[in-house]
């Protein structure tokens, strides 16, 4: 099964809101809701991978930019990634002012909204829906 190594960052605030990317054009597996960050390039670490990620789609790296956990799940969608392992390393980050005021450079923008509309949605894709539950049982 063929391997996709990706750092994200959840952006959150204490309410259970997160910011995620509105994705329009840049879908993979039909999806409209996806996490900031991408691919960890060769000689990466998921760290400088989820910093350079930000400042392309974003123009921005968060002061506090915590490792959370690594999680992984094959992508069952249809679309580029069908039947891959997608690896993610996922940060986690404080929602801030100065976030909320950014203008992206990928995706349609942004979009605020609760965990529980965040997975009722049924916007993102199943791996996504997946670990927008675990952050739910183990970050909220």
């Amino acid at each position: 099964m063929p391997e996709r190594n990706v750092a994200i960052v959840i952006f959150y605030d204490d309410k259970e809101n997160i910011i995620f990317q509105e994705r329009g054009s840049a879908s993979k597996v039909g999806e409209k809701y996806g996490f900031w960050g991408g691919q960890i390039e060769s000689g990466e670490t998921p760290e400088q991978a989820i910093k350079r990620e930000l400042m392309e789609e974003l123009g921005f790296v968060p002061e506090k930019l915590d490792f959370w956990r690594h999680i992984s799940y094959p992508v069952i969608e249809g679309g580029k990634y069908h039947g891959w392992m997608i690896n993610h390393d996922v940060f986690l980050s404080p929602i801030t002012l100065g976030l909320e005021k950014i203008k992206t450079h990928e995706g349609e923008g942004m979009i605020k909204m609760t965990i529980d509309e965040a997975i009722n949605s049924r916007g993102f894709s199943i791996g996504g829906t997946e670990l927008l539950r675990k952050i739910k049982k183990e970050l909220f």
